[in-house]
């Protein structure tokens, strides 16, 4: 690149021709009134130049980096302000043509090689305005319209070096680093050809501390490739030598596996005449499972109608038993009324008893009188004759009504009995429906069991049909291998051949 520098210059390697250079002025304003106006400021930055070159390198000093970048060049402050001197001095000095712009492009260029980074140069600028633009407001302090014009051409000129010297400086930093890519890439093409011709003991050079590049983990990559490469045909030497061994233990087995071939055909067909009588068996099987789901199906339909006649009895039983309270009520009432027609007996036993004994007294009186009370006397006989069938007939009513009460509560105690017996009855009928209800979940179960099973049957009738063309085209296939086995035979031949070739070859290469 520093041969290139001396034969054209940085402003042509840059394509910076006058256009370029006409473009940048255009493109910050600067122009002819701009040249002036600085030219017209020579006088008084000439004067102050010595301080403001010392007060800029005095800055400096602050930065201990800063002064390691100076010595790392090879300078000193002193030589510094003499250049620095006469580049500030050309900002006003109103010559703005080639030899400006290929000025400050060598300026970007010495930047990149000393390793000043654009964070520091950039901040020169920064300096330099600070410490120039209190001279111009100064010198022009009555003159607003001069002092803008004056710090405008400054600030244009400014922004022209800056944008100039990052341009050098990033171009000549790419180019740099290019020319160091070229450099790395012909070592590893250079590495890559003595690879080609089989020398595998060859390492490429990776730079150090330049691990983190791509470059330099293609470095890396490349000898872990010929290290694998390397060991790859070693090993490919040793699995030669193997090979031929294995080729003819295999040509044995080949041999041994046609006759393998033969008898896995024969037990194929055997297999095959098995599944055919698998499958009508299985025919069989679906028929019966099908006959079972049928019959499973009623079973759950009877059990569903014995169900429903368990809820009809239940109903009944309810029915009788509100019928047999309804008797017992009647019974009661009944031996209540018979009780009441006993106390209306006992009354009319009484009036009689009591009728007697006046029809007696009555008599007794009658034979007192005589003859005048005989009349009396027959009347007296009479009502004690009636008063004596009253009492016999009430007495016959009380045994009528008493064996009517006994009845009553025989009845009574039947009525309950059977309305015990129609309580038992509804218990066991509702146990009966439990039982029945029971029978009929077990019967659903039974039914969907059945179904199930007649599906399964059904998928496996399907498998067998799979497995009996499966079992068709492996017979096909065996036929097929027992070919194969043959040509294999053959190939084993031609590979032996090729592994002696490889064992040749891989001869070749320097491990």
């Amino acid at each position: 690149m520093d041969q290139i520098n001396r034969k054209q210059s940085l402003a042509q390697l840059m394509a910076i021709d006058a256009k370029q250079q006409a473009d940048l002025k255009a493109f910050v304003g600067f122009g002819e009134d701009d040249a002036r106006a600085l030219k017209e400021l020579l006088p008084l930055i000439a004067a102050h130049a010595d301080d403001l070159v010392n007060r800029f390198y005095g800055n400096i000093q602050k930065y201990p980096e800063m002064m390691s970048i100076v010595d790392l060049a090879g300078s000193n402050i002193e030589r510094l302000k003499v250049v620095q001197k006469r580049y500030l001095l050309e900002w006003f000095e109103g010559d703005y043509g080639d030899g400006y712009f290929e000025r400050r492009l060598s300026i970007g260029a010495m930047h990149n090689k000393i390793g000043l980074t654009p964070r520091w140069y950039l901040g020169s600028y920064s300096f330099y305005l600070q410490t120039i633009t209190p001279l111009i407001m100064r010198r022009y302090w009555l003159n607003a319209a001069a002092r803008a014009r004056a710090l405008h051409a400054l600030y244009k000129i400014v922004f022209i070096d800056s944008e100039l010297a990052i341009e050098t400086y990033i171009r000549k930093s790419s180019d740099d680093k290019f020319a160091e890519y070229q450099r790395r890439v012909a070592g590893y093409s250079a590495f890559i050809e003595e690879v080609a011709h089989g020398d595998l003991r060859q390492r490429v050079k990776v730079d150090e501390g330049g691990g983190s590049d791509e470059l330099s983990l293609i470095g890396v990559n490349l000898n872990a490739m010929v290290e694998s490469l390397a060991g790859m045909s070693k090993q490919s030497g040793e699995a030669s030598n193997a090979l031929m061994s294995t080729l003819v233990e295999m040509q044995s087995a080949i041999n041994a596996q046609s006759a393998g071939a033969a008898q896995q055909a024969a037990a194929v067909n055997e297999t095959t005449a098995t599944l055919e009588q698998i499958k009508a068996t299985s025919a069989q099987t679906l028929s019966k499972t099908q006959q079972l789901g049928e019959t499973a199906e009623r079973a759950r339909r009877e059990g569903d109608q014995g169900l429903q006649a368990v809820q009809q009895a239940i109903t009944g039983m309810e029915a009788i038993r509100a019928r047999v309270e309804n008797i017992a009520q009647t019974i009661l009432a009944l031996s209540e009324q018979t009780q009441q027609i006993g106390e209306i007996t006992g009354v009319v036993s009484s009036l009689a008893q009591q009728s007697k004994m006046l029809a007696l007294n009555a008599s007794i009186e009658a034979a007192k009188a005589g003859d005048a009370g005989k009349g009396f006397a027959v009347v007296a006989a009479e009502v004690k004759e009636l008063a004596e069938q009253s009492q016999q007939s009430t007495a016959q009513v009380q045994k009528i009504l008493q064996d009517i009460r006994h009845a009553t509560d025989r009845a009574v105690m039947a009525t309950e009995e059977g309305s015990k017996g129609v309580d038992a009855g509804v218990v066991l009928v509702q146990k009966s429906g439990e039982v029945m209800k029971q029978l009929g979940e077990v019967i659903r179960e039974a039914a969907l069991a059945s179904q199930q099973i007649v599906a399964a049957v059904r998928q496996e009738a399907v498998g067998i049909d799979q497995v009996a063309t499966a079992m068709s085209e492996i017979n096909k296939v065996t036929a097929q291998f027992v070919a194969g086995t043959q040509q294999t035979k053959a190939a084993s031949m031609k590979l032996d051949e090729m592994a002696g070739k490889l064992k040749i070859s891989v001869g070749t290469y320097k491990v």
